[in-house]
């Protein structure tokens, strides 16, 4: 008896209206979500992106605002001086009935309109549960019967309806593989005290091994104070923010990636980038990276007490890493495929309801 096809669903993904999609640089949740969405549209579904008019894909496009509003960590603060973020998001859910369910990576702005909403919606911070304000948790407090997915087991709090962990993917094949590990360390991220570039720093001064550091600076203060003046062009190199195909390259290239997170990050993304191009990964041993990172498989996880020397051991012992259980472990469980496959079960599950 022949398989029964399942019907193609009308999917709105929504996302906040800071940066273009695909990014012109360096971005986490703008990536996902942009892969996530050129997957689903090349399976068929009839699948409306609503972002920024500058976006392009090949998914249906809809947008209030003709350019991006600019980057902004942190949503509350940002809604004090613009209802933009707001409009955009009501904009959305003001067209439910074009649509079977509605996956918002929106954070708490779309929660509310979530609430009244006739269409089914899936809701993925990309984020941790934790906030900055008591009115922020209390929102998400008072919603949390709504359906949730986690991008990693570690993201999860007690009292949020999780229907299920969705790991994040990337498009493996663009990520060229090397067997033949590279001469420099690699530190990738927004340039921000928690992503630790200052510890990256201190472990390729240690090992006197030269360091190329990759990323916007969101914290002007610190990077003035902490990270320029150790930027020697020799040692220590900066390159600025790169587009992610240049990025990739650097990647490929690199003996190991330092990954000194100092914070449960739900997921990180730079590992996975990393990995997939058959380069091991040294990170503390905090969030996401606890599942996403192989502890001397794929790379090494070193408690953050540890600190810089358990860092240096770390990088020490990269020799033993095979570089093709790096990539691996990234065609195994880190694809756009798996991410779109685990989605789509979860799209058709909340639509039967």
């Amino acid at each position: 008896m022949a398989k029964m096809r399942k019907r193609k669903l009308k999917i709105a993904q929504l996302v906040l209206p800071w940066i273009p999609l695909p990014p012109p640089g360096y971005a986490g949740t703008e990536w996902i979500v942009y892969w996530l969405t050129e997957e689903l549209t090349r399976r068929g579904h009839k699948v409306t992106l609503f972002s920024v008019g500058e976006s392009k894909t090949r998914a249906r496009l809809y947008f209030l605002f003709k350019k991006s509003l600019g980057l902004q960590p942190d949503v509350m603060r940002t809604l004090k001086s613009s209802f933009y973020p707001l409009m955009h998001v009501a904009s959305c859910f003001e067209k439910q009935d074009e649509f079977d369910i509605i996956h918002s990576h929106a954070q708490f702005l779309a929660l509310p309109f979530a609430a009244v909403s006739k269409t089914p919606s899936l809701h993925t911070f990309h984020r941790i549960f934790k906030f900055e304000s008591k009115e922020e948790e209390e929102l998400v407090k008072h919603y949390a019967w709504l359906n949730f997915t986690s991008i990693s087991n570690s993201q999860r709090i007690p009292g949020i309806n999780f229907i299920a962990t969705v790991y994040n993917g990337v498009p493996v094949k663009n990520f060229k593989f090397s067997k033949k590990p590279g001469k420099y360390l690699l530190w990738v991220g927004r340039i921000i005290d928690k992503k630790g570039p200052k510890e990256a720093i201190l472990v390729a001064k240690k090992l006197k091994m030269k360091l190329i550091m990759i990323g916007k600076i969101t914290q002007p203060e610190y990077f003035e104070k902490e990270i320029k003046p150790e930027i020697d062009g020799k040692l220590i190199n900066y390159l600025g923010e790169l587009p992610q195909k240049t990025l990739r390259k650097y990647y490929t290239g690199a003996y190991c990636t330092l990954f000194p997170v100092k914070w449960p990050e739900p997921f990180g993304l730079v590992a996975v980038e990393s990995m997939a191009s058959g380069t091991p990964v040294v990170a503390f041993s905090n969030g996401g990276a606890r599942e996403t990172i192989v502890h001397k498989k794929t790379g090494f996880l070193v408690k953050e007490k540890e600190g810089i020397s358990g860092l240096v051991e770390g990088v020490k012992n990269v020799d033993s890493i095979k570089r093709e259980d790096c990539r691996e472990w990234v065609e195994e469980n880190f694809t756009v495929e798996k991410m779109a496959d685990d989605y789509e079960k979860i799209y058709y599950k909340l639509t039967k309801k």
